[in-house]
């Protein structure tokens, strides 16, 4: 990538970012005036996550179902850890079950989505391993605002990568 497109992509992604953070800032506003009440807890960090994962990744907008669908499967999974915890709970120690659950639970997850689902939608790992982890984040609670963060977060690496197409295309090296 050429000086000028790195600069031209840098302030681009940069912009959005802050743009979308403010827009989903007023997103517990509009929820309360038009519902009564905020379903949104504050989580619009997770959008930098998802920059991060995808842009490591190299994805494209064509892999933007793939990464929205293995995101919403690391939530389930990550709520699937919970359960786990509260079961072995029944039988030892807090910290012992939340080892075990975790160890079980990300055994099956693996397994699942990089065997048997390898050649479908769901096979992101990256993006499973961010939806446990960001459900952990919020202590199993708060999974309408955690999509829907996935769902900005992902559209705004789907405006970044037109960008950063566009800019290395125009100035090369």
């Amino acid at each position: 990538m050429s000086k000028k497109a790195c600069i031209i992509f840098s302030i681009w992604t940069s912009f959005f970012s802050a743009l979308f953070y403010h827009i989903y800032g007023l997103l517990p506003g509009i929820a309360e005036s038009t519902f009564g009440y905020s379903a949104f807890i504050p989580c619009g960090w997770i959008m930098f996550v998802c920059l991060a994962i995808y842009f490591g990744m190299g994805l494209t907008p064509k892999d933007f179902p793939s990464a929205l669908l293995s995101a919403g499967c690391g939530l389930i999974w990550g709520q699937v850890d919970f359960i786990l915890g509260d079961f072995f709970g029944r039988f030892m120690g807090a910290s012992a079950a939340m080892f075990v659950s975790i160890l079980v639970g990300t055994t099956i997850t693996m397994f699942i989505h990089i065997y048997l689902l390898e050649k479908t939608p769901f096979r992101q790992m990256p993006f499973i391993f961010a939806g446990v982890c960001l459900t952990f984040s919020q202590g199993g609670t708060n999974e309408p605002a955690l999509i829907t963060t996935f769902i900005f977060g992902l559209v705004l690496c789907v405006i970044c990568t037109f960008m950063l197409g566009y800019a290395t295309k125009k100035w090369p090296r």
